[in-house]
C-alpha cells in the first residue's frame, strides 16, 4: 500500500505507549440491550518529542479493568518502526480484536503525520476538503424524550440530518420515527438503525415480514434503514429491491475493513455505513470506501459513541472522502471531560451542524493538555523503552 511505502520512511522507533481511561455513565438503549456506561481508552504513542493520539472503548457495563494487563499485551511495538507496528497490528488483527488494533493504528498514523509534517488525511491518499454534513444520533425507546433530543439536535443545527435508533418492535418503531419526523419535519433525511432487530444471525425465515416492517416504516417517514437483520449479500441485494424509495443501509457486514473490501457488493443498498471503532483500521477503511463509492452508492461514516479523539479523526477521513455525512461527533453531556483538555484541534462544526477543517495541519492536528487529561480520567497506564530494558 502506498500509504505504508511513505511511512516505511520514518526511521524514529516507537519510544512509549500511554492509556488514559475516561468513562462516560451515560444509558444507551439499543435493539439487543442496553449500555448503562462505558470505558474509552484515549491512547498516546510517542516518537523522536512527536506523539499521536487514538481513541476506541475497550469495556462497556463494567467498572474493573486492569489498563495494566490491556496494554502490557502491545508490550512488541516498543522499539519498533511505525511502518512495522501497523504491519505487526495487521497480522494480530484477530488475535487483538478490530477495538485495540484501530485504536493504536490511529494513534501511528497520527504520530506519522506528525513527524512527517503533513497531515494524516494526505498520507492517507484524501483529497476531500468540503464541509460534511453531521448527523446525530437519539438512542431511546420513549417517544417523548425522541422529540426532546430531536429538538435538541435542531438548536445544535443539524437540521438535514437525523438518526434514531429502531428496536425491532414494529410498533415502537413506527411510534419513535412518527416521534422525529414531527419534529425535524418533511424535508430533513431520516436515518433508523436497528442493529438487526428484525431478523436475527442463523434465522432461516423468508424475506416477506422483514419487507412488510421496513416499507411500515417508509410509510411513516423513514428514509433509511440501517442493518435491518442478519442477512447474507444476497438477501441484502433482495430486500433492497422489494422496498423500493427505502434505502438499506448496510453497516455490520462491512466489519473489519480488511475483509469488507472482499465481500461488500454494488445492490446492498443505497448507503453503506463505515463503523468508526470497529472498522480495525484506518488503511483499509479508506480502501473500502473507495470501493463502496465505485459502486456509485452513498458512503457515510458512522460512529461507535466516539468522545475524544476518535471524533476529529473520522470527520477528517469524512470530509476527506467526500462522505454524505458523519455520526462520529462530539457530544453533549459525555465529551466535555475530553473537550476541556483540547487546546488545538483542526475540526469544528458550523452553526448550520456542517463538520469542517479549520486549518489543516500535521497529523490530525489534535493537542492535549496532558496533567488536565489525567484529573479528568479515572485511571492511567504506560509503557516504554525505559521499562523494556528494565526487564
Amino acid at each position: 500500500m502506498k500509504v505504508l511505502e511513505q511511512l516505511s520512511q520514518i526511521q524514529h522507533h516507537i519510544e512509549s505507549i500511554e492509556v488514559y481511561r475516561y468513562d462516560v455513565d451515560v444509558q444507551r438503549n439499543f435493539s439487543h440491550g442496553s449500555w448503562s456506561n462505558r470505558i474509552h481508552g484515549f491512547i498516546r504513542i510517542t516518537a523522536a518529542g512527536q506523539f499521536g493520539w487514538g481513541e476506541n472503548i475497550i469495556a462497556v457495563n463494567q467498572d474493573q479493568l486492569d489498563l495494566k494487563a490491556w496494554l502490557d499485551s502491545f508490550q512488541p511495538l516498543i522499539g519498533m518502526r511505525i511502518s512495522d507496528g501497523i504491519a505487526w497490528l495487521m497480522s494480530h488483527l484477530q488475535q487483538n480484536g478490530s477495538k485495540a488494533t484501530e485504536m493504536l493504528e490511529t494513534a501511528l498514523v497520527d504520530l506519522a503525520g506528525k513527524l512527517l509534517g503533513v497531515p494524516a488525511i494526505a498520507l492517507l491518499g484524501l483529497e476531500g476538503t468540503e464541509a460534511v454534513p453531521g448527523l446525530y444520533c437519539i438512542l431511546e425507546n420513549d417517544t417523548e424524550v425522541v422529540k426532546e433530543k430531536a429538538r435538541l439536535s435542531l438548536e445544535q443545527g443539524y437540521r438535514t440530518h437525523l438518526k434514531v435508533k429502531l428496536f425491532g418492535d414494529i410498533e415502537l418503531d413506527k411510534s419513535v420515527v412518527q416521534a422525529a419526523r414531527s419534529v425535524i419535519g418533511e424535508e430533513a433525511f431520516l436515518v433508523g438503525d436497528v442493529n438487526d432487530g428484525y431478523r436475527k444471525k442463523q434465522s432461516t425465515d423468508s424475506l416477506d415480514d422483514l419487507t412488510a416492517a421496513m416499507l411500515q416504516l417508509y410509510a411513516v417517514g423513514l428514509n433509511a434503514c440501517e442493518d435491518p437483520g442478519s442477512l447474507t449479500t444476497e438477501q441484502w441485494v433482495e430486500l433492497q429491491n422489494r422496498v423500493g424509495g427505502l434505502q438499506l443501509l448496510p453497516d455490520a457486514p462491512l466489519r473489519p475493513a480488511v475483509t469488507a473490501i472482499q465481500s461488500a457488493a454494488p445492490g446492498m443498498g443505497g448507503i453503506y455505513n463505515i463503523h468508526p471503532g470497529c472498522a480495525g483500521s484506518l488503511i483499509h477503511a479508506v480502501e473500502l470506501a473507495r470501493t463502496i463509492q465505485g459502486f456509485g452508492a452513498k458512503l457515510m461514516i458512522g460512529d461507535d459513541s466516539l468522545v475524544g479523539p476518535a471524533c476529529t479523526v473520522w470527520q477528517q477521513l469524512a470530509i476527506g472522502l467526500g462522505a454524505d455525512w458523519v455520526e462520529a461527533l462530539e457530544k453533549p453531556g459525555e465529551s466535555e471531560g475530553f473537550e476541556s483538555c483540547v487546546l488545538t484541534q483542526a475540526t469544528s462544526r458550523s452553526a448550520e451542524g456542517r463538520v469542517c477543517v479549520t486549518e489543516p495541519a500535521a497529523g490530525f492536528g489534535l493537542f492535549i493538555d496532558q496533567e488536565r487529561l489525567l484529573a479528568v480520567c479515572k485511571d492511567y497506564y504506560h509503557i516504554s523503552q525505559e521499562q523494556t530494558a528494565q526487564q
